[in-house]
């Protein structure tokens, strides 16, 4: 297994990755005190900049997106690495990867040597070590689709799913799959919400789950009434108020969240009710 898990997350790292605009101007002042070009910055960065700076200007090319801690989950869907076995794990990917393609704005790419910090983040990021319920993931790929089930799996590994929450939001994704048609974006809804609750008693989960719906709905309005700004520059500007141009996109955005968290109550509404009718 360990084997496995160590091709796949080298396969992950050794893809190329698009420097992030933040990355991009907080590069400005160290090229300009070393006196180098971006790439060949890029190449000896390892070397020249103390491991805090490789963590702030790398940590965002380093942190795993949902699709690659979905490919990690499918093929540690059922186990756990140990501490000790991720630690390993870091030592050997930085013998498996050397160096890294850096995407920059102007399309070109060039390679970053990679750091220990580096990859050390990403796998800590992963939470290999993370144990998941044997139940949740059971049910998980009893219902969901091929295609979905590993980004199932990874959200079971989210901070704050104890084996409690992870079981929770297995008996809420199967309850759902009886009633829609589950997509990605409602598998992120119901896990973020779930993570994120102290009280997992139906009740309780119900009205969190309403205030999410009440705080939604305001979020929306709001947007809709042209409140919504192209850029946070222009929103400071008005100092938050008046009327903006609507951002669309977003709008389209917060309907959607909308429509999924009110999905969300219907079923927990639902499930609170079947565990009333059945006590």
């Amino acid at each position: 297994m360990y084997e496995q898990v160590r091709s796949r997350i080298a396969s992950l790292l050794s893809r190329p990755r698009a420097m992030k605009p933040q990355t991009e101007r907080q590069l400005a002042h160290h090229l300009a005190e070393h006196a180098l070009d971006l790439a060949p910055f890029l190449l000896r960065a390892a070397e020249l900049l103390e491991e805090y700076e490789l963590e702030i200007l790398f940590g965002p090319l380093f942190t795993p997106t949902l699709e690659d801690r979905a490919e990690a989950a499918e093929v540690l869907a059922h186990a756990r690495l140990s501490a000790e076995q991720c630690g390993r794990l870091v030592r050997d990917l930085c013998a498996d990867v050397r160096r890294v393609i850096v995407r920059l704005p102007d399309g070109s790419g060039a390679p970053l040597a990679i750091h220990e910090v580096m990859v050390e983040r990403f796998v800590r990021l992963l939470r290999l070590d993370h144990e998941v319920s044997a139940t949740a993931v059971a049910t998980l790929d009893e219902v969901l689709p091929a295609k979905l089930f590993p980004i199932g799996a990874a959200l079971l590994r989210e901070p704050g799913m104890t084996a409690r929450h992870q079981e929770w939001l297995a008996t809420l994704v199967r309850h759902a799959v009886g009633r829609r048609e589950v997509t990605r974006a409602m598998l992120e809804t119901a896990a973020g919400f779930i993570a994120a609750q102290p009280n997992l008693e139906p009740p309780a989960l119900t009205a969190a789950a309403e205030a999410l719906l009440r705080a939604t709905r305001q979020t929306h309005h709001y947007a809709s009434g042209g409140h919504a700004y192209w850029s946070p520059d222009v929103a400071q500007h008005h100092q938050y108020r008046g009327q903006g141009r609507i951002d669309r996109d977003r709008l389209v955005r917060q309907q959607a969240e909308l429509e999924r968290v009110t999905a969300l109550v219907e079923d927990l509404r639902l499930l609170e009710a079947g565990a009333v009718g059945e006590s």
